[in-house]
């Protein structure tokens, strides 16, 4: 595995200055400036009092335990192991505890002097909470090894949400709970010991343990999609008994350190978890600092800041390669500021989220919680699914996202700016800014993006039958270099982007980008307002060969619908419903026109397409339904074509209206339908427009 180290990467200084950026369409020097100015405002500050965990107070708290473990039985199974090791948890959490009594302080982790990154000093614990005013911070050379005994004896039942789902289970080895003010510092290390026989079994069932699939299954589709109190999903280690209170979801942000409790429910028989923990998770916190320290073997993702303000995240060295390994995922979070940090993982590098499904839906109020107001600048990223991603657990909304000076190398880093969600996910993604970036090596697309997201749970492949709308638009790449005459990219795709025909993506747009070296330059599926600028790319293997790519606007107007003798206006988005005796039976007649200069359409090869969306929920028939039908084209001269299309409105009357709105899935009622309009020039030029067309039900 290759280790990577951010100033031996680093291929380039990047020194910023707000002054350096021109506000324009392709960024905003106000939103942006408003984030780095919050985020610096509200760094903490700690008093001058230190608290050393080996000091003789803290040292007698240090007991010997019995550390359980896994490896293998040499077959498909899995071996338990026992060893003797320091269990340190007491002490530091004490440490930590007494810092915040006194008003504040550095609880100090020592290395011990000839310690070294290969060879630490070794603190062996359960989970630490990090309480308000408190900095932990771990000197160059030790290492927090969390022990892998699971158990809520060492990583106790607390409030949490896995995968964008609200639960209670174990607590992440680093975590914090409506705390303000809070630090992890340092050089050292954490170091969950993560692997396919301790917490990592649990993803796929491997070597002989249970299959997470087994309770997230429950979560999502028993415990959210029918929402089911939070305060009813109890996971534990089946063994330790619950707590007489829990808290609840609430959070007063006037006073963040306010926390209610209720009685925990009598009548719950809690689930035995197989859901892995992040390694540092703060809860509903705010003045949050993380810098310095190398993460190592985690269960899952490794910073997960959760409903929480004011982030600064700073000269992290991610490196793990586990399973759901992603780097740094604010949920449902804002005014965060990524910077100088490293990332080597097993999933996406940084990944921006904000709940998912129901769950997503009804966080802190009915429309969710979003997450936004985020800055990565000057990062190295090596392998991961995707560099910068926004999603997949998304349903709450994301947006205001500004990266810049970031370098981007592995042919193990799948996309380098990553968007994907569904309609079982929605959410609204909006306002990402992604500029003077530089790429080396990446596997599958520079660009990439799905609204129709389906590698997750079986849940997402059922097709397009969630409730949420997913929306994507305003996306806004630029000053971007990738590759090099002589050293490729090698990636499959330049730009790629998939969304279904009734919510296509919108304002996609792209310039004074070149790339070297791709197999394929842009591909795209029911994209509207998508433009690219002195785009420049190559294609393997004749790498030193650019093409220059620009795209022509393509305008629909006029949008008619002619039925039983009436015609009827169509306005994008709205929904038009027909009168008692509009006959669904006959064809109805959609025209409009094409106003462009693109030259597909002079040559006669444009094409302007009208899809008829619906779906069903039946068992059975879970697959949208998506007809297509071609219009007519007519040149009426001055870049202006007229075009005409019959659709049969009724050609499938058992199936029903697959658009969802954003609340539940009520108006999916038969007869309802959506009315897609795909007019397309250029293999890129390409405009998307949707109509609600409502009929009444037999």
């Amino acid at each position: 595995m290759r280790k990577l180290s951010l100033f031996l990467a680093v291929l380039f200084v990047a020194v910023f200055s707000l002054a350096a950026f021109a506000s324009d369409e392709y960024w905003n020097d106000e939103i942006y400036g408003s984030i780095e100015k919050t985020v610096k405002a509200n760094a903490p500050s700690f008093p001058d009092v230190n608290f050393v965990v080996t000091s003789e107070k803290y040292s007698a708290l240090v007991s010997d335990m019995e550390e359980e473990y896994f490896v293998s039985d040499g077959k498909e199974g899995h071996l338990r192991k026992t060893q003797k090791v320091k269990d340190y948890t007491k002490a530091i959490q004490t440490a930590i505890n007494d810092a915040n009594a006194a008003g504040g302080g550095k609880v100090i982790v020592p290395a011990e002097k000839e310690a070294t990154r290969e060879n630490p000093t070794v603190y062996y614990t359960g989970a630490i909470e990090l309480k308000s005013n408190v900095n932990l911070h771990l000197e160059e050379g030790t290492e927090l090894r969390f022990v892998r005994n699971i158990s809520n004896k060492y990583y106790p039942m607390v409030l949490t949400s896995f995968e964008g789902n609200d639960t209670y289970n174990y607590a992440a080895p680093i975590h914090a709970f409506h705390a303000k003010n809070i630090a992890l510092t340092g050089k050292g290390t954490l170091n969950p010991q993560a692997d396919l026989f301790n917490w990592q079994g649990w993803k796929n069932g491997v070597n002989g343990f249970e299959k997470q699939s087994k309770v997230v299954d429950v979560l999502v589709k028993e415990w959210s999609d029918k929402a089911c109190p939070v305060e009813r999903r109890l996971l534990t280690d089946g063994v330790t008994p619950l707590p007489d209170k829990i808290p609840t979801m609430a959070i007063n942000w006037d006073n963040i350190e306010e926390v209610t409790y209720i009685d925990t429910p009598k009548d719950v028989t809690p689930l035995r978890s197989l859901l892995r923990p992040c390694t540092v998770e703060p809860y509903a916190c705010e003045n949050i600092l993380l810098e310095g320290v190398r993460i190592i073997n985690s269960p899952m993702w490794e910073v997960h800041p959760l409903r929480c303000r004011n982030v600064w995240v700073r000269g992290l060295e991610i490196d793990s390669h586990g399973h759901n390994n992603d780097g740094v995922n604010p949920e449902s979070t804002h005014y965060v500021l990524i910077e100088d940090c490293s990332f080597n993982t097993g999933d996406d590098c940084i990944a921006i989220k904000s709940g998912k499904n129901r769950d997503g839906y009804n966080r802190g109020k009915v429309g969710g919680e979003s997450c936004g107001e985020i800055i990565i600048r000057n990062c190295v990223f090596a392998d991961g699914h995707g560099g910068v991603t926004c999603g997949s657990e998304c349903t709450g909304g994301i947006s205001n996202v500004f990266a810049h000076d970031n370098h981007f190398d592995s042919l193990e880093l799948q996309q380098v700016l990553r968007f994907k969600t569904n309609s079982y996910r929605g959410g609204l993604i909006e306002n990402i800014y992604f500029k003077d970036n530089t790429v080396a090596k990446c596997s599958n697309a520079l660009m990439y993006g799905e609204t129709q997201y389906t590698l997750g749970s079986a849940q997402d492949k059922e097709g397009d039958l969630g409730p949420y709308t997913p929306q994507l638009k305003g996306v806004y790449m630029s000053n971007i270099t990738a590759g090099k005459p002589d050293d490729p990219v090698k990636a499959k795709n330049a730009i790629l982007w998939k969304a279904y025909e009734r919510a296509p993506m919108t304002n996609i747009k792209v310039k004074d980008v070149t790339v070297y070296g791709v197999e394929n330059a842009v591909s795209l599926s029911n994209v509207k307002n998508f433009e690219l600028h002195n785009v420049k790319i190559s294609l393997l293997p004749d790498t030193a060969k650019l093409e220059t790519y620009n795209t022509e606007a393509i305008e629909i107007s006029g949008v008619k619908l002619s039925a039983n003798g009436k015609e009827y206006d169509l306005a994008e988005g709205a929904k038009l419903e027909m009168p008692d005796d509009f006959d669904k039976n006959k064809e109805v007649t959609i025209t409009g026109t094409i106003t462009t200069k693109d030259a597909a359409f002079a040559d006669g090869k444009g094409t302007v397409n009208a899809f008829l969306d619906r779906g069903t929920l039946e068992p059975g028939n879970k697959a949208p339904i998506i007809t297509p039908y071609a219009a007519e084209i007519k040149s009426e001269g001055d870049g202006k074509y007229s075009f005409k299309v019959s659709v049969k409105l009724t050609d499938k009357p058992d199936y029903q209206y697959a658009y969802r709105p954003e609340t539940e899935a009520e108006n999916m009622n038969r007869g309802n339908h959506i009315l897609s309009l795909v007019a397309t020039g250029q293999p890129y030029d390409q405009n998307t427009w949707n109509y609600n067309v409502k009929c009444k039900a037999d």
